[in-house]
Order: structure tokens, then C-alpha cells, then sequence
């Protein structure tokens, strides 16, 4: 047997829920990903690292809250 550790593999993009487009540009995006500890949900700015992120355990939780999120981002973006 090999004694060398594996290296985890990337985690998995899933499924992109929202994207905003913003004026300077930037699109903020909430995507699901398979991770190595399961469903992550994350939200911020397309391909730096999330802002907001949380451990899901269903599709569903993953839908109710990224239309949270996008509710508040909507909020913040219009104020």
C-alpha cells in the first residue's frame, strides 16, 4: 500500500441559482458545489472567493437559500 496522501479532488461546481450583473462588470453568482464534506452553497463575485457560503444538505435548502441571499443582495444593490 502507497503511503503518499491523496490530494482531495477540486470541489464540483452543481448548479448556478442567480447571477447579477453589476455596473463595474462583475457578476455576483450563487452556485452549489459537491465538496469532500458534501453540498456547499456559495455567493460573491464570479471566479474570486465566496462571500457568503454555507453547508447544505439538500437541493432544496440549497434553493431556499440562495432566494434568500438574492433577496438581499437585490435589497443592497437597489439602496
Amino acid at each position: 500500500m502507497d503511503s503518499q496522501l491523496t490530494p482531495a479532488p477540486p470541489d464540483r461546481a452543481i448548479l448556478i441559482y442567480w447571477r447579477f450583473p453589476r455596473p463595474n462588470g462583475q457578476t455576483l453568482v450563487c452556485t452549489s458545489y459537491r465538496t469532500t464534506r458534501g453540498l456547499e452553497l456559495r455567493a460573491g463575485v464570479d471566479g474570486e472567493p465566496p462571500v457568503l457560503s454555507a453547508e447544505i444538505a439538500t437541493h432544496v435548502e440549497a434553493q431556499r437559500l440562495s432566494e434568500v441571499w438574492r433577496q438581499h443582495i437585490a435589497r443592497s444593490i437597489a439602496a
